[in-house]
Formats: structure tokens, C-alpha cells, sequence
């Protein structure tokens, strides 16, 4: 099963966008495709190096990525065959 991540937003080059990610390589196409189970549903903030991540499932996560972007997303995340 290949992890997916479709996203309605600001910062990912596309308003609509969807990124799949399987055996460690990702890819992202510029369309909003559901994934098939799994569902969960975030708002994420990345602004600067800190990423914060308000989630239904895991709750409220703070983290740190090497590059610096800004982006304001919504989004459902899962898994699709």
C-alpha cells in the first residue's frame, strides 16, 4: 500500500495537489485524489523551518524540516493500492 496525501491549499505549487509516497521515493501530481482507506483528516502550517500539524487522529504535532517554506494547507491522508 502506498501512502497518500491529497491537499487543498497554499505552498505546494498547486491550489489542488495529491503526493504518494511508496518504498521511500515520493511523487506529487496537481489534482485532489482521495485515498481508498486509512483516512485522516489535518491543517498544516509550515512556516519557516517548523511545521505545525493540527490532526482528528494524532492530535496537535510540532516539527522541524531542513527548508525554509510557507504554506497553509488542508488535507486527508491514507492509503491507496
Amino acid at each position: 500500500m502506498k501512502k497518500v496525501f491529497a491537499e487543498i491549499g497554499l505552498g505546494n505549487g498547486s491550489f489542488l495537489s495529491t503526493e504518494y509516497e511508496e518504498d521511500g521515493k515520493e511523487f506529487r501530481i496537481a489534482k485532489f485524489v482521495l485515498p481508498e482507506r486509512n483516512r485522516n483528516v489535518y491543517l498544516r502550517f509550515w512556516f519557516g523551518k517548523t511545521v505545525y500539524v493540527f490532526s482528528l487522529r494524532d492530535g496537535f504535532e510540532i516539527t522541524k524540516k531542513d527548508a525554509k517554506k510557507i504554506k497553509l494547507l488542508f488535507g486527508v491522508s491514507g492509503e491507496s493500492r
